[in-house]
């Protein structure tokens, strides 16, 4: 009987030994246990999100809070060889943001050589080193050297005051080669809009 008990006690660990292997080999049955957990965490999260007005893929605001989220690309396709901003270049995209509201603006480069944003004044000729912008902290990190291939920053600022603004990238020659969009803060608007 006690030979019995052994062999039948080893019988069961042999197969939860095998069915703890096929477990592990499937790949399937822990992580789809977890992604079932986290669906009522992103459920939680997205009555938030209905108050965010999408404008486009590089804008959305919230006009209870008055703030504008703001993607900017650089080399975003293939406009201008690559000179673009959301693949706008020459002045061929206005953004428009109203008086006072807050932007936070993500810069990503997605070019091979090294870029940077920086909103000036709408005057011609382009500086040729841009070091101060037209709006305070409305710049990315290391304005005239750029940031390398894949690399990101972002900043907040307060769009004001009301003017007539250009994007630029702060790289020397980029924007005068066309690297700039237009960049507004309207004392009339009531929301933001991206003109493309």
């Amino acid at each position: 009987m006690h030979g019995f008990r052994t062999v039948a006690a080893g019988a069961a660990l042999f197969a939860g030994a095998s069915i703890s292997v096929a477990a592990q080999g499937s790949g399937g049955v822990a992580p789809a246990h977890k992604a079932h957990a986290a669906k009522p965490v992103a459920a939680a999260a997205s009555p938030a999100a209905t108050d965010t007005v999408k404008v486009n893929e590089f804008m959305s605001y919230d006009p209870a809070a008055k703030t504008v989220a703001l993607k900017v690309f650089s080399a975003h396709g293939s406009t201008n060889g690559g000179m673009n901003f959301n693949g706008g270049a020459s002045g061929s995209q206005t953004i428009t943001i109203p008086v006072g509201w807050s932007v936070s603006m993500t810069f990503t480069n997605e070019d091979a050589i090294p870029h940077s944003a920086i909103i000036l004044p709408n005057k011609m000729p382009f500086p040729a080193q841009p070091q101060d912008p037209a709006i305070a902290r409305a710049y990315t990190n290391d304005v005239t050297g750029g940031l390398m291939t894949g690399k990101s920053d972002h900043t907040t600022f307060k769009a004001s005051p009301a003017g007539q603004y250009l994007l630029a990238c702060g790289v020397p020659g980029h924007a005068p080669s066309g690297m700039w969009i237009h960049f507004d803060v309207s004392a009339d608007a009531k929301v933001p809009a991206y003109k493309m």
